[in-house]
């Protein structure tokens, strides 16, 4: 069965614009597994040191399940929402700008956990350091994973899923956009609740970075700077995909809480190129004489 040329058209856009992207977060998260294997920088220490000699505590959250939250929760958001608008493109918008954000999360946070070695508050529970052999005893697994203190991964992931899921809600809600304007009177008018809807997930992702701390797995530089890697990485490829939620430009009627494309749309008819558009917009003009009172003195 061959597709109509409209329908030809709308996926031969989104393949043209949209492989390369697909392909860039394909390699955030390979090179963030390899940077996770290198080997990590030996830091010196001292078994005096008060600041990594803390008890060895069993982790209030695991690292598998705050991915899968960090991933799934706003995934599922997403997915919901572009069903329920029957908008493909919002749906891959959501999904390319979620899983890009976390993978170019990862990646710098795996590189600076190798490159940077930090102990963390826990090392001397895990090392089990041995007076007379004059090393540490402890299992290698365990040690390895002691010397990864900085940034804190718990906290750049959650901060990145969650800061994505944030913005995305302002977005289409004007939560934190007071110049919009919302719906007549009703309950979906309130500014107060619209403004802490996004907030949400942030303070989930708060919460985090704080039990790393209580738990001893991180310092409080550690969670401090992981969230802000994980803040920056979801703000940069939100921005990417999706207009402002702070601009009163984003809520015009015709562009309430729509993705941003690299193509134009036309009403009615799904996607066209921009080359298309250009050349449209080009035939309402025309050339006119140049009077002589419009040349600058």
């Amino acid at each position: 069965m061959s597709l109509s040329p409209r329908l030809r058209r709308l996926f031969d856009d989104i393949d043209r614009a949209y492989l390369a992207d697909w392909i860039v977060v394909a390699s955030f998260w390979i090179l963030s597994e390899f940077m996770d294997n290198l080997p990590v920088f030996e830091r010196d220490f001292y078994i005096t040191d008060p600041t990594i000699s803390h008890a060895h505590k069993k982790n209030q959250i695991s690292g598998a399940s705050n991915h899968w939250i960090a991933l799934l929760v706003p995934a599922t958001v997403v997915t919901v929402a572009g069903l329920f608008q029957v908008s493909f493109i919002s749906l891959h918008h959501g999904l390319l700008a979620l899983l890009a954000g976390r993978g170019m999360t990862r990646l710098f946070t795996n590189i600076l956990k190798n490159a940077v070695g930090r102990l963390r508050p826990d090392f001397l529970a895990r090392c089990k350091w041995d007076e007379e052999m004059l090393k540490c005893t402890g299992k290698a697994k365990d040690i390895l994973d002691g010397r990864k203190s900085f940034p804190s991964g718990h906290s750049s992931a959650a901060f990145s899923g969650m800061t994505f899921l944030a913005l995305w809600l302002a977005g289409q809600t004007a939560a934190w956009c007071f110049a919009a304007q919302l719906p007549s009177a009703s309950l979906r008018s309130s500014r107060l609740a619209r403004f802490c809807l996004p907030l949400l997930p942030i303070w989930w992702a708060i919460y985090v970075a704080v039990t790393r701390v209580e738990d001893y797995r991180h310092h409080k530089e550690d969670v401090i700077v992981g969230g802000l890697i994980g803040i920056v990485c979801a703000s940069v490829t939100y921005l990417a995909f999706w207009p402002s939620p702070f601009s009163e430009r984003s809520f015009r009627a015709h562009t309430y809480g729509q993705p941003r494309l690299t193509t134009t749309l036309e009403p009615g008819l799904g996607l066209y190129s921009t080359r298309r558009a250009t050349m449209a917009n080009a035939a309402d003009y025309e050339l006119s004489r140049l009077e002589e009172s419009d040349l600058d003195v």
